[in-house]
């Protein structure tokens, strides 16, 4: 693995243990309702494209939220207090 890689990873990890219901929301949380969304859809007969659709937009803003969180964490840790 990159150190990159393993940064970003340290950071996460530390980002759940300091703040676990933020980061399980955006992180988790997230992907969580669009999968639930998805079988809701199969289940009723929803449109599947269109929810499919709806399940990727919320996939990728997860990994843009946990993306800003993990940004603004790492800045306050480096900031001097």
């Amino acid at each position: 693995m990159s150190t990159q890689r393993m940064s970003r990873m340290d950071v996460l990890f530390r980002m759940v243990r300091e703040f676990p219901v933020r980061t399980g929301i955006f992180t988790f949380g997230l992907p969580l309702f669009a999968l639930l969304q998805l079988v809701n859809g199969i289940v009723y007969g929803g449109s599947i494209p269109l929810i499919g659709l709806f399940a990727a937009v919320m996939v990728a803003h997860s990994v843009q939220l946990t993306s800003y969180h993990m940004a603004s964490y790492r800045r306050e840790q480096l900031s001097p207090r």
